[in-house]
């Protein structure tokens, strides 16, 4: 999320499952990414025009969390009545690549799917594989997924790989809604 914003806007664990509530982040624009680390902010087509901001809503990783069912059960309301919205736009899921999809990510998935909801991955963490597996692992996911390739980006907040694609294809969808 901070690397998408280009800037802090969520704290981070080195614990995944810390999130226990709905956070909500405004975004007047993202950065575009035009070298190491830059934040240059998002341009329009039209010179005049102010880039469009939105809402990143940031809900529990329920497949890390170390909660109780009580706990699981409660981020599963919140994760449904989140994605019933009637003025979601879409989803940014992001997915550890050393992480196999669990059951519930693969019901979310079934959801999204019914509901029409477009879908964005963002395949995290890219620098812990070498590059040869990697590019197997984002085409294996992205099966068991059952996602498009357009809707599958590896990332990595670390080494940046990814990030100015993620930002460009979250931007236009927040332009299109």
């Amino acid at each position: 999320m901070n690397a998408l914003a280009g800037r802090r806007i969520a704290r981070v664990s080195a614990t995944p499952g810390k999130t226990r509530a709905l956070n909500v982040y405004a975004v007047p624009s993202l950065p575009r990414a035009t070298g190491p680390g830059s934040a240059e902010p998002e341009r329009t087509t039209d010179p005049g025009a102010a880039p469009r901001g939105f809402y990143l809503l940031d809900l529990p990783g329920y497949g890390w969390a170390r909660a109780s069912q009580s706990e699981r059960a409660a981020f599963g309301r919140l994760i449904a009545q989140t994605l019933d919205r009637p003025r979601l736009v879409g989803v940014l899921w992001l997915l550890d690549v050393r992480r196999d999809p669990s059951p519930e990510d693969r019901a979310i998935q079934d959801r999204l799917a019914a509901q029409g909801t477009r879908v964005l991955a963002a395949v995290t963490k890219g620098d812990k594989l070498p590059r040869g597996p990697r590019a197997g692992r984002e085409q294996e996911l992205r099966e068991t997924l059952e996602l498009d390739p357009d809707q599958v980006i590896m990332t990595s907040a670390r080494t940046r790989e990814g990030i100015a694609e993620l930002r460009e294809t979250v931007a236009a969808l927040a332009r299109d809604a």
